[in-house]
């Protein structure tokens, strides 16, 4: 029996557009457990005083669980089933909410936000294989595409209503809010989807290898590891940038503003990455230059002084080329891939290798901001381009299945 997360005698010809949607909507209410530490991250500095380092490793917990159990997940989900993990997530993730929203003692609060990555992880892994589902075959790149856009759309409206929530209610407020969303949108899709005859999907229930050597075997296979390493230093860097970057803009109109721009700017990236790689240039070299593109942002940023609107320009820019490689790299896994089961593989070890980034990211660039303030900053996204352009030329000697 080959290797896959899940059988079905059922085929589905047209795109069940209204469920795609309800799902890409749990993807942006899963992301949102990023999105509200981020446009929160001064009001819990003032109300907790744990200091930036804290903070940032509270914000950055969600990724904990992805750390450690991101190729297992899909494996486990394909025994349980995929709808009632993503229904199971996201009402586990109301509940956190609205325990955050009582501000309790520090602690406890971290503990929630290591909890919200179990939430966060079952519906990275559930919510795109319901959506590929859902999809006829010549729609599939195009709804895939559009759950790429999940994470950059969440900080956009946290940085929008979110921000507004904060202003004029406090954290309380924020968090419970964003409860009753994560609340609401299982429920709806619990029902939406509980008798969908296109979702009759069979549990598999046996492997060819053990638990431990199919996962070794994950890590070992370049076609699926490489892309999830040119994804791994996008989400080390991008959260940090939204989090942090606005705070060393002197104008704080223009504060808000990049709250809500900065996001948008991301998903059109992710947007422009595909169409390259589609119709000009191989995903690898999409990657490659995106890479390069942040690095030379980052210098130019380097020099700039005295100007707020030349500032917020050029991390505009900066932002453009981060959002461009998860748009790459997800491009990547099918054009490496040489069988479904790759696919998934990839798929999985994307969402761990995410939640890596994730988790490492926002600490690290706190640290190096609060010690060295935007040298800090530009020599660590330096570093990361490093990374991220040599991986990016590894991908790129592996050859493409035709």
């Amino acid at each position: 029996m080959p290797n896959s997360s899940f059988q079905s005698s059922t085929t589905e010809p047209k795109t069940q557009w209204l469920n795609v949607i309800l799902l890409w909507v749990a993807g942006i209410s899963a992301a949102m457990q990023f999105a509200k530490f981020s446009v929160s991250f001064d009001g819990l500095l003032e109300h907790y005083q744990m200091g930036a380092t804290s903070t940032g490793a509270a914000l950055s917990a969600v990724g904990i669980a992805g750390l450690v159990f991101g190729v297992s997940a899909g494996m486990i989900a394909s025994r349980v089933g995929y709808l009632k993990v993503l229904v199971g997530a996201l009402l586990l993730g109301g509940c956190l909410s609205l325990i955050q929203s009582t501000l309790p003692h520090f602690n406890l609060l971290f503990v929630t936000r290591m909890l919200e990555g179990f939430s966060q992880l079952g519906v990275v892994v559930a919510a795109p294989t319901l959506i590929a589902k859902l999809s006829a075959p010549q729609h599939k790149s195009l709804t895939m595409g559009i759950w790429g856009t999940f994470f950059g759309v969440a900080f956009a409206l946290c940085g929008w209503a979110g921000k507004s929530i904060l202003d004029q209610y406090g954290l309380q407020t924020l968090f419970l809010s964003h409860g009753l969303f994560i609340t609401a949108i299982g429920v709806v899709l619990f029902f939406k989807l509980r008798k969908n005859p296109v979702l009759d999907l069979v549990p598999v229930t046996e492997m060819q290898d053990g638990f431990i050597r199919q996962m070794i075997k994950i890590y070992q296979n370049p076609r699926a590891l490489l892309p999830s390493c040119v994804f791994l230093f996008y989400t080390c860097t991008l959260v940090s940038v939204l989090t942090y970057v606005p705070g060393l803009i002197g104008d704080s109109t223009l504060q808000k503003l990049m709250m809500v721009v900065l996001p948008l700017i991301s998903t059109g990236g992710t947007f422009l990455a595909g169409a390259i790689a589609q119709y000009l240039m191989r995903p690898q070299r999409v990657a490659l230059m995106a890479y390069f593109g942040v690095a030379s942002s980052a210098v130019v940023l380097s020099l700039i002084s005295g100007s707020a609107e030349l500032f917020c320009v050029v991390v505009g820019v900066m932002v453009l080329f981060l959002g461009m490689v998860p748009g790459s790299a997800l491009a990547m896994i099918p054009t490496l891939a040489r069988n479904p089961s790759e696919q998934a593989q990839g798929y999985g070890l994307l969402a761990q290798f995410g939640n890596i980034g994730a988790t490492v990211g926002p600490p690290a660039f706190a640290t190096a901001i609060a010690v060295y303030g935007l040298s800090g900053l530009v020599v660590l996204v330096l570093c990361v381009c490093c990374f991220g352009v040599l991986f990016s030329l590894l991908a790129g000697r592996i050859k493409a299945v035709l």
